[in-house]
């Protein structure tokens, strides 16, 4: 089993320290430095918003007000604390509020996680606030058909870890669409295997790495351990289906490799995986440049002003990669370093 050495771990800390903002340096901290969680939350909570969303925390746009999207992220984070903020948490309070204030039902879900002001700033393609409006579903079963897990799911996620907060009414109307989209469309004992409405650049949604990230989340947060058990073994019948295994892909353009999908040995794919997630976790050592970090192998776009961003993006992609590889044990000598 390849491991980073010390000696490139330094460099990779050197290079996060040097390039990145205070949630990056302050996850490091968090993993590698003193494991304080209530110290990283401090560090989060300032790009959380009176209104309880977070923003700042994605580097493929310039905009830093609060939306749907960023808050996703900061849960991610939340996500990996060993020690998880509980519902007695103020921020995590007006983050779940501003969730069940954005919560659309006659959508099944949150719908645009984007707010408007993206488009004013530099910002990728691929997160550009659409002119067109996203119409309601006639139907439950239209809204479970086109549910679209990509961030959704992690949202739900929320949810379904802080059900305290939530009245049962909407807990079970947030719940019902993720979970029946995976017994539906994900099963391969189901009729509807694989026709759900949702295609994502031309895949299907089983297809879609993004989806099954945030399913995992899911799936983990659910308090009903018996429906999270056989939602687990649904996800672990098609895996791979997702994930590029033909790794000189991700050095032409924008692929995930499969430790990019299955980041920790807790997931619930993980056993059935581990294999190509382990040779995936080779090659991404092998991959970190002379610097410490782990460079984009494409560019957000040719303007300029895009650098910026992408040094940012790089920055944080560096430690949440070093994170991962502590995760599953594969840096050298590392436990806690100042």
């Amino acid at each position: 089993m390849k491991k980073l050495t010390y000696e490139n771990f330094i460099k990779a800390r050197d290079f996060i320290f040097v390039n990145g903002d205070d949630v990056t340096c302050a996850w490091f901290h968090y993993n590698f430095v003193d494991g304080d969680s209530d110290a990283f939350i401090k560090v989060l909570e300032k790009h959380q918003y009176e209104n309880g969303g977070f923003g700042g925390l994605l580097y493929e746009f310039e905009y830093q007000g609060p939306c749907l999207k960023c808050t996703e992220h900061a849960f991610r984070y939340m996500f990996y604390l060993k020690e998880r903020p509980s519902a007695d948490n103020p921020a995590i309070q007006k983050m779940v509020k501003y969730l069940l204030e954005r919560y659309r039902p006659d959508f099944g879900c949150w719908g645009e996680l984007l707010e408007p002001e993206v488009n004013d700033g530099m910002h990728v393609r691929w997160w550009t606030y659409p002119d067109c409006e996203i119409m309601p579903k006639a139907n439950a079963d239209e809204r479970i058909r086109q549910y679209k897990p990509n961030g959704e799911a992690a949202l739900a996620a929320i949810i379904a870890l802080y059900p305290e907060l939530v009245s049962k009414e909407l807990y079970d109307e947030i719940i019902r669409y993720p979970v029946e989209h995976i017994l539906r469309y994900y099963d391969e004992r189901s009729p509807l295997f694989g026709k759900s409405a949702r295609h994502d650049h031309g895949h299907n949604d089983i297809e879609v790495p993004y989806n099954l990230k945030c399913y995992q989340e899911f799936v983990k947060c659910l308090p009903d351990k018996t429906l999270a058990d056989r939602l687990a073994e649904i996800l672990r019948q098609n895996p791979t289906a997702c994930m590029q295994l033909d790794y000189s892909t991700w050095e032409n353009g924008y692929e995930e490799l499969p430790c990019d999908v299955v980041e920790t040995p807790d997931s619930i794919v993980y056993p059935v995986v581990k294999q190509v997630v382990d040779d995936s976790l080779d090659y991404l050592i092998n991959r970190q440049s002379a610097d410490g970090a782990w460079h984009l192998t494409w560019q957000f776009g040719e303007d300029e002003r895009f650098r910026r961003l992408e040094r940012l993006y790089e920055t944080n992609y560096t430690m949440l990669v070093l994170a991962r590889l502590g995760r599953f044990d594969r840096i050298e000598e590392v436990k806690f370093v100042g």
